[in-house]
């Protein structure tokens, strides 16, 4: 019989594609015929395409569709991967990080417990390391729903997030050092807020996670008290933590808080709705879970990609949406790219390809985009009258109907910031108009609302994000420091349909 390596190269590489990453990078080891016929990008691609699970979002119209579209990106010239050892590195990476894919929350987890008990034995700086693994699996988290596997994010994923809020939302001088401004660099903190927000929406269903994390009801108790807390302090302008008010007042100190106050929302509505008693939510909120009603996004259905991102392939994509707009400094769809660190007490470095060196530039994009096309379609929503313990809290979480039927037409556009109005508004209270100004700079993608009812007024002031607008209403001419409600609104089309939403009933 003849050897393995006499077959043709054509014929190697078609088998070795139906490999997973890591047997194919074992296999071009072995030898040099196999590792010429074997390590390029073709190959990769192969396995990526072939042990990538099927899409579940709306964003392309299966895995095919997207696989093209990430070939155009990769191989088309002056893209950004052409960095990195080019398209073999990176199509190498997204194979490898899918074959990964199916233990990623048992990765999560082992970081989990090693951070707790590194903060319980020797709580000072977080190993480079374990800062670089942490930081690679939160960019693959967070990169998964936007490809259109927002089920990456799942519940065992919330619950090892919840486990870790205690040490990076810590106020503690103590643990200054594995605070989220402090131990995750770059976009990892908007990551874990976003990656966060994406787990609370599917609900919590834990099957995996007790073995790591004990008792998930003492975390989601302690974690949602660190929530609380940090949401509150920052939205009421307080001072935590030794130097945290830099990271506070900067965009992606903002845009974090904005998202965890999305999470801490979404998480209560959906223990509520699922028949959860009040008290397993430290008391947050207090309401008839039969009347609940829960309208939050369907992850399934988020919009991640402006309509003008895509258009209609040329040569062999010819019949299918490719990207377009994107430039080697502004890239705008994300990819997980290679990352090289160093390796704790080893010589050289080691690759590790979970980073998502894209991603940033998505979602700055994103943000732009849904602050400057403000005016497209519906909004809808919810918002709370206060964060404290035995808060009231509004429509959709008390069956109240929630904040609907508004739609902004623009007035005095004036560069990047324009008035907006959005009249015929409606809620549980009575109907209102929605008026004030929105800033899409790219360092600001900020409104400032009047939501006006005919007997009374309240003072919106919030940020864009890419699951909507949030922050915080008050009374005109407040002078206190601390808000009186928050809000959230996101597009009418990222949440499922029903009977009173469709009817009016």
């Amino acid at each position: 019989m003849s050897p393995f390596t006499d077959l043709p190269t054509e014929l190697i590489q078609l088998i070795a594609g139906r490999c997973p990453a890591l047997d194919i990078l074992t296999l071009s080891r072995t030898c040099r015929r196999l590792h010429t016929a074997c390590d390029n990008a073709a190959v990769f691609q192969m396995s990526f395409e072939l042990h990538l699970p099927e899409v579940t979002s709306m964003a392309f119209e299966d895995k095919k569709a997207l696989v093209r579209f990430m070939a155009t990106y990769v191989d088309g010239p002056k893209k950004p991967c052409q960095r990195n050892e080019g398209p073999r590195m990176t199509w190498l990476c997204l194979a490898v990080a899918v074959n990964r894919l199916p233990n990623v929350w048992v990765e999560l987890g082992r970081l989990a417990s090693s951070l707790n008990v590194h903060a319980t034995l020797k709580p000072g700086q977080m190993r480079e390391d374990t800062k670089a693994s942490l930081g690679g699996i939160l960019g693959l988290l967070s990169t998964l729903p936007i490809w259109g596997y927002a089920e990456a994010c799942d519940p065992e994923v919330a619950a090892l997030l919840d486990y870790m809020c205690p040490l990076l939302l810590s106020q503690s001088p103590e643990l200054k050092s594995l605070r989220i401004d402090q131990s995750l660099e770059d976009e990892h903190p908007l990551q874990f807020a976003f990656s966060l927000v994406m787990s609370n929406l599917q609900g919590r269903q834990l099957k995996k996670t007790y073995d790591l994390i004990g008792d998930p009801r003492s975390v989601f108790i302690s974690s949602t008290s660190q929530l609380l807390s940090v949401v509150k302090g920052h939205y009421d302008g307080r001072e935590m933590g030794p130097g945290y008010d830099i990271f506070q007042r900067s965009w992606i100190g903002k845009q974090t808080h904005a998202l965890l106050l999305m999470a801490l929302i979404a998480r209560n509505v959906n223990h509520v709705s699922k028949g959860g008693r009040p008290s397993l939510l430290a008391r947050f909120l207090i309401i008839t879970t039969a009347t609940v009603q829960t309208r939050l996004p369907n992850p399934n259905k988020i919009q991640f990609f402006s309509p003008w991102y895509f258009e209609v392939g040329k040569g062999k994509y010819a019949g299918h949406e490719t990207q377009i707009g994107a430039t080697p400094l502004r890239p705008r769809f994300p990819l997980l790219t290679p990352s090289r660190v160093a390796g704790h007490r080893a010589r050289g470095h080691y690759f590790y390809p979970f980073a998502g060196d894209e991603w940033w530039s998505w979602y700055t994009t994103r943000v732009r985009d849904l602050a400057r096309n403000i005016d497209e379609g519906e909004w809808y929503g919810t918002y709370t009258y206060d964060l404290q313990l035995n808060g009231r809290v509004d429509s959709p979480m008390r069956g109240i109907r929630p904040m609907r039927g508004i739609r902004f037409r623009k007035s005095a556009i004036n560069q990047d910031k324009y008035l907006v109005e959005a009249p015929d508004c409606t809620d549980g209270v009575n109907r209102f108009t929605l008026s004030g100004e929105v800033d899409a700079a790219d360092t600001q993608c900020r409104i400032r609302f009047r939501k006006q009812y005919p007997s009374h007024e309240y003072d919106w002031d919030g940020v864009i994000t890419p699951l909507g607008m949030c922050g915080r209403w008050d009374i005109p001419r407040n002078r206190t420091r601390q808000p009186a409600g928050y809000f959230w609104l996101w597009k009418r089309e990222w949440a499922d349909a029903d009977t009173d939403l469709e009817t009016g009933v």
